[in-house]
């Protein structure tokens, strides 16, 4: 019995591997720890000492753990101490396989265990006081709740010296961050936390589905744990486009054209820098560019890119690439599965046939299943969901789906990132505003952080976008500020390179309602 203990996968081993490794977890469970909580003698004895070794030292005992049980282990029986061995040996495979654990959330389910252990142990001293007539003993065993409720319950006395010393520990670090874009386009956007619900907003077929898989993708290269549902493509699509994105490997070996920053300068000769790595012009006697060829002489120059020197504009460049196949693909494949691990799921419905209480539903069952847990879920799209509820429709429907996708971000403490197409006055319009959202604006109110996807007709012919940040809950924005990204779709790529490009505001982009 006692083996299949050591091999059981319960929440009790998460919140002791939360006790060893976090420093964070180990000061927000203190005031509510209590190791007579836990069910297993084996795990009371391990709390007890990592929780003790964090009041010792302000630290969480990490690897310092093994020391202590060699130190302690003589004092236990020879068969706990085996079995607390193994125990441990588990514990340190499971942080290894969870680098970047869920600290909030497995936080949250702590506290509610606590709470419902706490609640089993009084029921059943109070009914045994009950039982020999102790009544006096049993309201004050039923009294003594209160010390659990008030340690585990939601309410903060900002004022309070531990609150207070929690606020500034807490802004300083880094622990909600999850993980940022390099670049101009990570500069415009900022680092991505816990808690946030993002989505991008565009017009039909700007590439909302490649932006929202490139954000997954780097999620998974922060070796994060990433959920990706689809209600728009099948999971064999979903899954051909990110070992594209990950081998730049193509649908057959070929020249590929890639787009590349040039300067504008470099393309109409007027640039005179010692520094040009180009002599030859671009432009026509009209200023056209001509079509592209792989024969051409001329070469873009970014000699001075980063300066005042250098004016945007972009070109090309060619690349060979293989194709896609399982001789070409699965080394590098497997290659990146040993890197980033077990950590990225693909879930696929058929659009409008499920809704985020199904997708929480699965949501649990993975994590009971498999133990997974996820720092990022991308939804693609939020607009073809399925209602929450039947009977709401119109506006209060799509705000009813906009507030659960908020209530999965918070709950889970994780991001949950998603699109949402434009309205039809968008189409043609330079750069997408907060006005442009479909059918209802109170998406706009209900997400921590708004991109647009902008994009005219020559510049998705070239494989540029615009992306600009439309909304921001905690920092300043200008809905025309933007970053230029290049894209070469057909191989997956959809963040090349990014580079900040000055907008000027257009007479069709300014509504009478921000007049």
């Amino acid at each position: 019995m006692l083996k299949r203990f050591v091999v059981d996968n319960s929440l009790e081993d998460k919140i002791l591997m939360g006790i060893i490794t976090s420093e964070e977890f180990c000061r927000k469970i203190a005031p509510a720890f209590d190791q007579k909580l836990f069910t297993s003698p084996f795990a009371q004895i391990v709390a007890e000492w990592g929780m003790d070794y964090y009041n010792s030292y302000k630290k969480a005992a990490q690897e310092k753990i093994q020391d202590v049980f060699e130190v302690e282990s003589g004092n236990i029986k020879p068969e706990e101490a085996e079995i607390i061995s193994q125990f441990l040996s588990k514990l340190s495979n499971q942080f290894e396989q969870e680098e970047n654990f869920n600290v909030e959330y497995l936080l949250d389910k702590s506290l509610l265990y606590f709470r419902k252990q706490s609640l089993k142990r009084t029921i059943e001293r109070v009914d045994a006081f009950l039982e020999l007539d102790k009544v006096e003993e049993a309201e004050k065993e039923w009294d003594s709740r209160k010390n659990i409720y008030k340690a585990t319950s939601g309410w903060i006395d900002p004022f309070q010296e531990n609150k207070i010393k929690d606020f500034f520990i807490k802004s300083e670090d880094r622990s909600q961050i999850l993980f940022e874009i390099d670049k101009a386009f990570g500069k415009l956007i900022g680092p991505f936390e816990r808690n946030w619900l993002a989505s991008f907003f565009a017009p039909a077929k700007r590439g909302k589905t490649f932006m929202l898989q490139e954000i997954a993708i780097q999620a998974l290269l922060e070796k994060l744990r990433v959920v990706f549902i689809s209600l728009e493509m099948d999971s064999q699509r979903i899954i051909r486009r990110i070992y594209k994105r990950l081998t730049a490997l193509g649908d057959q070996t070929a020249d590929y054209i890639y787009p590349c920053f040039d300067c504008a300068r470099n393309q109409d000769d007027s640039c005179d820098s010692h520094l040009r790595t180009n002599h030859e012009r671009l432009l026509d006697q009209l200023r056209k560019k001509p079509p592209y060829s792989k024969d051409m002489t001329y070469r873009p120059c970014t000699a001075c890119r980063g300066t005042s020197e250098f004016v945007l504009d972009s070109w090309y460049t060619v690349m060979n690439r293989k194709k896609m196949n399982s001789y070409s693909a699965v080394p590098k494949l497997n290659a990146l599965r040993t890197i980033f691990r077990n950590n990225f799921r693909v879930q696929s419905y058929p659009a409008y046939s499920a809704n985020l209480s199904r997708i929480k539903n699965e949501l649990d069952i993975l994590e009971f299943s498999e133990d997974f847990i996820p720092d990022v879920i991308v939804i693609d799209y939020a607009d073809i969901l399925a209602p929450e509820d039947g009977r709401v429709i119109g506006r209060e429907r799509i705000d009813e789906t906009w507030k659960a996708l908020k209530n999965i971000s918070d709950s889970r403490h994780c991001l949950v990132l998603t699109a949402s197409q434009t309205n039809r006055n968008s189409f043609d319009k330079k750069n997408v505003t907060q006005i442009d959202a479909a059918e209802d604006i109170r998406k706009i109110a209900h997400i921590d952080l708004g991109l647009a996807i902008n994009q005219l007709p020559e510049e998705k012919r070239a494989g540029i976008v615009r992306i600009a940040k439309i909304a921001g809950r905690d920092s300043d924005f200008d809905q025309y500020q933007s970053v230029m990204v290049l894209q070469q779709l057909a191989l997956g790529q959809a963040n090349l390179d990014s580079e900040f490009v000055i907008e000027r505001r257009e007479e069709n982009d300014i509504n009478q309602e921000e007049i």
